[in-house]
């Protein structure tokens, strides 16, 4: 098909209301199921506001532009956020998990203290929206004190502890009555990828002896767990025996990228040498990621099957372009909408333009994206034209999890009015270059905290060696006993 018919246009205001709407008031009866993962809901949600919102090239708010979050809003969005960080480290991951019952065995109540720790209910994913939705929300130029609050130690010390022995990480820490500490939350691409993001958002380059460092996890045991699960055909997958999928290519070179990402002036693209010197098969991967652009076909157009299901069980349609031979398998110029699929012989789905576009980006290959079908196949069939956002099918009711993707694969396809998206953090540049600042600024603090502490611990030993020695049994007490 052609192209005679005009090129579809994105209603930025549409959008803007659709996600003001969703901010604003309760989400419909079908978010129910997610009431455990409201951090991830206001993620979605507040990202793809900020996608949308005007900014000049410097990340500053365009003129005439009216904050959709107004700053009371966004100082009781950052309390709220706060308050799910754990005594023993990471974020809840809803307001309900914040005080668990089980938690409350492990304080004293008279002093307020812990007296062991405790598992805590902080889990990776939503930790890292956490740290990504405190960068978000700091509009107003204050970088450096976007994490002011957030244990930077701690959770780095307990990001730690999620990785196993293989160098695979899980979600949560389980204390399990005689067995000690178990890592739970399975073997998942997902959470290599979101330990990768954390470490470079807090930890910083401190070397050891310096105050605020903090011993780093196996960055090269992950990078050889994600770099075995490599499947035959190029794709990643959980592991080398399983199904690759396009979400977990994305996670794979993601979390890739990101240990040897710079920590300054990052968001230009970088060749990073773990990526490309380690993936064993790289036109292979290309290729596979390559091969999930099809030519999308109308409802109307093609037959339903019943053997083709999708993830919810419901029998899907097929709505791909299946070539008459092998040789003619390629995405022509010409065609007006072309889709991503997550895997083989699968129908198309909004994230996937997100989840293969980026991948591809990350590896500096945007130039095997089609991207004027794709752009048409977002907007013409899978954006909603009445209420605003996007579906996961054509003719779907949007939905938030879509609409933020939706919007990010747009954005990184150079959609006017919309903020460019960093393709490995999936935020909008100008918020990457606030977490730079932050996590510089929490750094900062820690090393004059040091110091600090250094001189209060030179006075105290030179006042006691002044006195002849020895240590007073009231600065044993408090914990100020300086030994040799």
């Amino acid at each position: 098909m052609g192209d005679e018919a005009p090129e579809p246009m994105l209603d930025t205001g549409r959008h803007l209301k659709y996600w003001k709407m969703c901010l604003d008031r309760p989400l419909p009866h079908h978010y129910l199921s997610n009431e455990g993962i409201r951090m991830t809901l206001a993620y979605f949600i507040i990202n793809s506001i900020c996608i949308l919102t005007p900014r000049t090239p410097d990340g500053k708010l365009a003129s005439q532009t009216k904050p959709l979050i107004p700053p009371e809003d966004r100082r009781k969005l950052r309390e709220w956020i706060l308050s799910h960080q754990q005594p023993g480290g990471g974020f809840a991951a809803t307001s309900s998990l914040v005080f668990p019952l089980q938690g409350h065995e492990f304080w004293a109540s008279e002093t307020g203290t812990q007296t062991t720790e405790g598992p805590g209910v902080g889990n990776l994913p939503a930790t890292l929206f956490a740290l990504q939705l405190l960068a978000l929300l700091d509009e107003e130029g204050h970088e450096a004190g976007a994490f002011n609050g957030v244990d930077r130690v701690q959770t780095l010390r307990w990001l730690r502890r999620l990785q196993r022995d293989d160098g695979s990480f899980g979600e949560v820490l389980t204390q399990l009555p005689g067995h000690g500490w178990f890592i739970g939350g399975g073997y998942d691409m997902r959470y290599c990828y979101i330990a990768a993001a954390i470490r470079w958002m807090l930890r910083g380059d401190v070397k050891q002896g310096e105050p605020g460092w903090v011993e780093d996890f196996d960055t090269q045991g992950l990078a050889n767990y994600i770099l075995r699960s490599q499947t035959y055909d190029g794709g990643f997958a959980g592991s080398s025996q399983e199904e690759p999928h396009a979400g977990y290519a994305y996670c794979a070179i993601g979390a890739l990228s990101l240990l040897d990402r710079p920590l300054e002036n990052s968001t230009a693209w970088h060749p990073s040498e773990m990526l490309h010197s380690g993936i064993r098969n790289m036109p292979g991967l290309i290729h596979w990621l390559t091969s999930r652009q099809f030519a999308y076909l109308d409802p109307n157009s093609y037959p339903i099957v019943t053997d083709n299901q999708g993830d919810d069980g419901a029998d899907e349609a097929v709505n791909f372009l299946l070539p008459k031979r092998l040789a003619d398998l390629s995405i022509s110029e010409n065609l007006r909408h072309v889709a991503c699929n997550g895997r083989c012989n699968k129908v198309a789905d909004t994230c996937y333009s997100w989840w293969v576009a980026a991948a591809l980006a990350n590896l500096g290959r945007t130039d095997l994206i089609d991207w004027k079908s794709a752009r048409r196949f977002l907007l013409d069939k899978m954006a909603h034209h009445v209420v605003g956002g996007f579906s996961k099918h054509p003719g779907g009711p949007p939905d938030v999890y879509h609409g933020c993707f939706g919007l990010a694969a747009l954005a990184i396809m150079g959609e006017p009015g919309l903020n460019q998206v960093d393709s490995a953090l999936a935020v909008p540049v100008y918020t990457v270059r606030v977490i730079e600042k932050a996590r510089a600024a929490l750094v900062r603090r820690a090393m004059e905290e040091g110091k600090a502490s250094l001189l209060t611990r030179e006075a105290i030993q030179m006042g006691l060696a002044m006195r002849g020695g020895g240590t007073p049994a009231w600065l044993v007490a408090v914990g100020g006993y300086f030994g040799s």
